[in-house]
């Protein structure tokens, strides 16, 4: 696994507000998403595939995952919903129709196209926190079903 953090530095805990994961086997985009996310106080580190994903998550806590999906990144992408309660954002090439539809359905809070603007990728990365906020702030009541 290769883990990178925003500075270039092997990652560890600091003063950062929101911690993502990015996956993708392009180390030059991971560094250039690291560091833009970082003008964004988003602490970034870079896994070069899914085991890489699946290690970092062993060790750390994160809040979003922006995933390139793979050769069996749908399928990582089911997983890592039904195990843990981190976000993901897909960021491909992949940009039919049918392609968003199938990444929503197997797990992804969002779904983006490359290329793609640097400062939306940003915005939905925080609408993606504000829903997530949004759940853990509601009153427990609000959650019930009506008897």
């Amino acid at each position: 696994m290769q883990s990178t953090s925003a500075s270039g530095t092997p990652f560890t805990r600091n003063r950062w507000s929101v911690r993502a994961v990015i996956v993708d086997d392009d180390a030059p985009i991971r560094e250039l998403l690291c560091g833009y996310l970082a003008r964004f106080n988003i602490e970034a580190i870079g896994v070069d595939d899914g085991q890489g994903m699946r290690q970092a998550l062993a060790e750390e806590r994160f809040d979003v995952d922006l995933m390139q999906p793979g050769e069996d990144g749908l399928s990582f992408c089911r997983w890592l919903w039904a195990e843990s309660d981190i976000s993901i954002l897909m960021l491909t090439a992949r940009c039919e129709p049918a392609d968003r539809i199938i990444g929503l359905e197997m797990g992804a809070a969002d779904y983006m196209a490359k290329p793609f603007e640097p400062r939306e990728l940003v915005a939905r990365i925080q609408t993606i926190l504000r829903r997530v906020r949004d759940d853990r702030d509601a009153p427990r009541a609000a959650h019930r079903k009506p008897q």
